[in-house]
């Protein structure tokens, strides 16, 4: 078996699929940062600031950066404090407790707050239940991507091309009808629902053209199956403006109108 330990350090930007000691999220867009090296290769102890940098490179914009991180490295709020004193001591940890990931007192070497990519796993804090892409927590394993629910969105383009908004949302339809067939457990409510349209919104606006935001499905693959960015595909990031928190919660919501009701 080949040595890893003494392989050379890969550049960053260059694509290499991650080692069995490697951590990843339940994220594509994350994972895929990680395996191109603008997170770290292992994600292992990632500091916001190596967060919001990565981020840049796929296009997002401060304030949605801002955003995503602000609760991510608070540390968990189970266990925590409520009431009144609670709320005075620090706000905004408060109002964001439900999302943190960190552990209590989880720092790098040098003793800066970090994460590991796995710990977006933790379950219903950001990770929940009717994937696009991967099982249910109940199911065993919600952190391993399933070929052929990959393979379903791909195909779910009625163009044949390209995935669309009215297209994610019929998808949304079967993933849930299906995951409540197969897992007496799911919990789906609005919460999740929210999350889940945000996130495909998010990839729209990065991956998609800027009109229609159509997902091209050789996109889909490379970014859900293999964890890559699209390049080899031609995709590029933004250059003129960058969608913010105002337009990708737009199409959030413009998807769950789509999707109707799911109760």
């Amino acid at each position: 078996m080949e040595d890893q330990t003494h392989l050379p350090p890969i550049q960053k930007g260059v694509f290499h699929p991650p080692r069995p000691t490697d951590l990843r999220s339940p994220c594509p867009v994350l994972n895929a940062l990680a395996n191109h090296g603008y997170l770290p290769r292992d994600g292992r102890s990632i500091r916001a600031g190596e967060m919001n940098a990565a981020m840049v490179v796929v296009g997002v914009n401060y304030p949605v950066r801002a955003l995503l991180t602000a609760g991510t490295y608070l540390e968990n709020g189970e266990n925590q404090a409520t009431g009144l004193l609670a709320i005075l001591r620090n706000p905004l940890a408060y109002a964001f407790r439900r999302f943190g990931l960190r552990y209590p007192d989880q720092v790098d070497a040098e003793g800066c707050p970090c994460v590991d990519l796995d710990q977006l796993g933790r379950h219903n804090v950001i990770e929940h239940d009717v994937s696009w892409t991967r099982r249910d927590a109940a199911q065993g394993d919600n952190a391993t991507v399933q070929k052929n629910l990959v393979q379903k969105m791909m195909t779910a383009a009625s163009d044949g091309i390209a995935v669309d908004t009215n297209d994610f949302a019929k998808l949304r339809r079967q993933r849930l009808q299906e995951q409540r067939r197969d897992n007496p457990e799911v919990r789906y409510g609005m919460l999740q629902h929210l999350s889940a349209c945000g996130e495909i919104a998010f990839v729209q606006a990065l991956f998609g053209d800027r009109k229609q935001k159509k997902v091209p499905i050789e996109y889909i693959e490379a970014l859900y199956l293999e964890e890559r960015l699209p390049l080899e595909e031609g995709w590029t990031k933004s250059k003129g403006w960058l969608p913010g928190i105002g337009e990708l919660s737009a199409q959030a919501f413009k998807i769950v109108w789509t999707v109707g009701k799911i109760v």
